[in-house]
């Protein structure tokens, strides 16, 4: 019997591969570089306090104008996307993020090094739009959920990660050469993404209407976008709250936050690797919606026993980690299905939905907040509950709506 098709499919699964790797991995690493603008220099605030002889207030405005440039910049970049290429935008940003750092470095006052962090807010902003629109747009159904998993865990382990590399690097350095040493990183990445990054996105035709409006009217973009939203809301309204959590709720210290914080990031990382697998093995429709279903059961659980009994760390970690396990095997499948729109949707699309998670984030941590200070997990496990029964909502059934092939 003739049988060249396993061979020439083997081939074609090979080449696929390769292709992947070129992509993702730049990808990849010019997310986390950006990334790092934020996490490497956490450690470094108190000594630019006493650098510059400024109160707490103003030190804090330099992390605070950074998420405002980030999420600020995330239509600018989906707008940019567009109109100039992921190449042109990869360029920008890249070599925006890299002036930016070095002014930083040189900043003669704060209210220099304040304007500097907003525009490495800007920069980092790049990223989040191009990687995982190239990804969608370049690779097949199960390798872009592999791709958007690989940046998925490079945006779990720098939180992770950064702050302690930013700590072991003041014992050399002062906040100064955290800008030097994120500027190189930077500069050397530099070539390798603008040669992953395509001209133009694939299948790219400007005929299509690409207004937010019919972009929003896509029922099947809207739910997962949002209900994306919501569940990545819910993470981060955990990890703003956390500290908060363990002082007064758990009477935990900073052990107790890295105690959760590398048990989640470890979950997260192991369950993200499989997602690819899981989401060929599933469906991507299942895979959102089994993972959604186990944070919605795993979030009644723990607000029931909030009720009942007061939790301990361990209770706490457990909860946590299968809330992120459950989010990697969603996560992935969910972005990329919500990005199954015409090319010259998805870079607004993409800006959209991050520009929706740091929103979700931002009103469940602040709405949350004046409840924290009470010696209860209920509040918080409350808005997870919210949080994760709204997302479950949302894509049961699974929406339907165009699709880009």
């Amino acid at each position: 019997m003739y049988e060249p098709d396993d061979t020439v499919s083997s081939a074609a699964r090979t080449q696929t591969s390769t292709a992947s790797v070129r992509t993702i991995l730049p990808l990849a690493i010019v997310t986390c570089t950006s990334m790092l603008a934020m996490d490497l220099y956490l450690p470094a605030v108190p000594n630019l306090q006493a650098s510059l002889g400024i109160d707490v207030t103003l030190a804090q405005a330099t992390i605070s104008l950074f998420l405002a440039g980030l999420a600020a910049s995330q239509l600018v970049w989906g707008e940019a996307l567009t109109r100039l290429g992921p190449r042109r935008c990869v360029q920008i940003g890249v070599s925006l993020l890299v002036a930016a750092s070095v002014c930083s470095a040189l900043a003669p006052n704060i209210e220099t090094l304040l304007l500097t962090r907003f525009v490495q807010g800007i920069a980092a902003g790049a990223a989040t739009v191009v990687a995982p629109s190239v990804i969608r747009a370049t690779l097949p159904g199960p390798d872009a959920v592999r791709g958007i998993a690989a940046v998925s865990m490079v945006e779990a382990l720098v939180p992770a990660a950064g702050p302690v590399i930013g700590a072991v690097l003041l014992t050399y350095t002062d906040w100064r050469g955290t800008f030097w040493l994120l500027s190189g990183l930077t500069l050397l990445v530099l070539p390798f993404v603008v040669r992953a990054a395509p001209r133009a996105l694939p299948g790219l035709d400007r005929a299509i209407d690409a207004k937010y409006s019919t972009i929003i009217a896509n029922r099947k973009y809207r739910q997962l976008a949002l209900s994306h939203a919501l569940s990545v809301g819910a993470l981060l309204t955990f990890i703003a709250s956390a500290p908060q959590l363990l002082t007064h709720a758990l009477n935990r210290g900073p052990a107790g936050f890295a105690i959760l914080q590398v048990s989640s990031v470890a979950v997260f990382m192991l369950v993200a690797s499989q997602s690819g697998r899981i989401s060929e093995r599933l469906g991507p429709a299942r895979a959102v919606q089994w993972g959604a279903a186990i944070q919605l059961g795993l979030c009644v659980v723990t607000w029931v026993s909030s009720f009942l009994i007061d939790l301990s760390l361990a209770a706490v970690t457990v909860f946590w980690c299968i809330f992120c396990g459950a989010l990697a095997v969603r996560g992935p499948s969910a972005f990329s299905e919500a990005l199954s729109v015409p090319a010259s949707q998805m870079g607004r699309a993409s800006a959209m939905l991050v520009l929706s998670i740091l929103a979700a984030g931002a009103v469940g941590t602040q709405l949350i907040a004046p409840h924290m200070d009470r010696r209860s997990t209920v509040p918080l496990m409350s808005a997870m509950l919210a949080f994760s029964m709204a997302s479950l909502w949302l894509v049961v059934p699974y929406p339907k709506g165009e699709k880009c092939s």
